[in-house]
């Protein structure tokens, strides 16, 4: 073989096997770069003024706060309420996926969970196309109490009293 044959397969596996996997690999991180998601904020950098928020925050639903206020001043130490919980993060399904997604999907404004037993004591929703007949029969089984107010409405504490009570 002559040496410009050898010169010619050296450069062509040169160009195969180093050029190609750079350009490949720069033309990756470039792609990555330019199509990455620039809305993650560097919030050490940022003034207040840049993120728009205010000095001091505030929760951003003042009814939703006034209503939790309420029941926890109902509470008195005795149970825990939570707020704006999907009902399969309260009840446990095993292996059933197709009632976990039903349950996923129900979505509970207020939660009354007893302090010492963390037994469930009261579901309180607000949402109208939350009437659903499985669901309620969920709750009769579980021994779940279950409070279905008017959207925007004022709660009716004695009926929660009741509710607990029982």
């Amino acid at each position: 073989m002559s040496t410009s044959v050898i010169t010619n397969y050296a450069f062509m596996y040169f160009v195969l096997f180093l050029i190609v996997p750079l350009l490949i690999v720069s033309f990756t991180l470039t792609c990555i770069k330019f199509f990455k998601n620039e809305s993650i904020y560097n919030i050490e950098n940022l003034t207040l003024e840049q993120l728009g928020a205010s000095a001091t925050p505030h929760f951003s639903n003042k009814q939703v706060l006034n209503q939790l206020h309420d029941l926890n001043a109902l509470a008195k130490d005795k149970y825990d309420i939570l707020y704006g919980v999907n009902l399969d993060e309260v009840i446990e399904v095993k292996n059933n996926d197709e009632l976990k997604e039903v349950l996923h999907q129900y979505k509970m404004n207020y939660v009354v969970i007893d302090h010492k037993s963390s037994e469930i004591k009261l579901v309180i929703t607000d949402n109208e196309h939350n009437e659903n007949r499985a669901i309620r029969n969920i709750f009769r089984k579980l021994n779940i109490n279950h409070i279905n107010v008017k959207p925007n409405q004022p709660y009716d504490f004695n009926l929660i009293k009741t509710a607990l009570a029982a």
